[in-house]
């Protein structure tokens, strides 16, 4: 059996989610939706599909689709999978999972009443090089860690500039930097560390001049069960690339991580430096290549029956800390979770 799939959303994360399918032979054919005519008109000089609507609905009304992904800004994601898991579809959806715990609940809790598969796009899971991490941290490559750092910096500027875009803005994305990339860095440390205990956290709107808009730099400190964590985001930084880092400290050595497709994980113990060799195609970014790895993994997930090693829950739950990060920023005061 092969899977069709139906693609809600034609914007640019949607692009990244076809170059996978597209790689993919157990993936049949693929259709897309989206109500901007030039978005539609702009995936199908790339693309190759099956068709394209205007509506979504109408493409829920295809029986001969099994696997609905929706790449759409946050504040679509609830009723779209709701209305997807009641068409009897399987479904992968964007980061963050929603823009409310409550939302986030209803989507995990219809999902199993309907027995249906519900996968939340956390790609940063799939990544190798985080793999690795934590495969060093089990077997005690660098003792009791202790202290975690998480650095991204990068350029949204123009999005985040643009009124009228949802990025970046409190009513349709839902947050800023911290609520849209801040979000994969707190589920890997979730992986890593365990629920977080506590959080406290600086969310401000240091740049962008509109007031619709949320946060363009944010920096946190997650307390977790042994372990001090801090996460860093900014969304306007323009005299740079894109960059991202992760530093874990342990009590016999460190491990650092860049996004870069050549030596992105270095082992270090006694100051010397090891670079570990980990199975990444040179000629590809990390971001691409853990896109695919984690819908090829959601397909397999849904062609042999099997369920995911990585729940919606914990979509869930990196959502909760989130939410919390501002409620602290807001309240200048650190959030406890039970």
């Amino acid at each position: 059996m092969k899977l069709k799939v139906g693609i809600i959303g034609a914007g640019s994360i949607s692009h990244r989610h076809m170059e996978a399918y597209s790689k993919n032979l157990k993936v049949k054919s693929v259709c897309i939706t989206d109500p901007d005519k030039q978005a539609r008109e702009k995936f199908s000089e790339r693309y190759s599909v099956e068709s394209f609507t205007d509506n979504y609905e109408k493409m829920l009304e295809d029986k001969s689709i099994n696997l609905v992904d929706i790449c759409a800004p946050p504040y679509l994601h609830h009723r779209m999978t709701i209305d997807s898991l009641e068409a009897g579809k399987d479904v992968i959806c964007e980061k963050p999972i929603a823009m409310t715990l409550e939302e986030a609940d209803d989507m995990i809790a219809t999902a199993k009443k309907l027995g249906r598969r519900l996968f939340i796009e956390m790609n940063q899971r799939f990544m190798p090089y985080h793999q690795k991490a934590r495969e060093l941290m089990e077997s005690g490559q660098i003792g009791k860690p202790f202290m975690t750092i998480f650095n991204i910096a990068g350029n949204e500027l123009p999005k985040m500039s643009d009124p009228d875009s949802w990025k970046g803005s409190w009513d349709r994305a839902g947050g800023g930097a911290m609520f849209d990339t801040g979000y994969h860095a707190v589920y890997v440390m979730e992986h890593f560390f365990g629920r977080t205990k506590s959080v406290c956290a600086i969310a401000r709107r240091l740049v962008v001049p509109h007031e619709n808009k949320a946060d363009d730099n944010t920096s946190a400190v997650l307390e977790f069960d042994a372990v001090l964590g801090t996460i860093s985001v900014s969304y306007s930084v323009t005299s740079e690339r894109w960059n991202e880092e992760r530093h874990i400290y342990g009590t016999k050595g460190s491990i650092h991580i860049a996004d870069i497709p050549i030596n992105p994980l270095v082992l270090v113990k006694n100051n010397n430096s090891e670079i570990v060799k980990i199975d990444h195609p040179p000629n590809v970014h990390p971001h691409a290549h853990s896109v695919k790895r984690c819908l090829d993994y959601y397909v397999d997930c849904v062609l042999d029956d099997k369920e995911s090693e990585v729940t919606p829950e914990e979509a869930r739950d990196a959502l909760e800390v989130v939410l919390a990060m501002y409620k602290s920023s807001d309240r200048g005061e650190r959030i406890y979770f039970r």
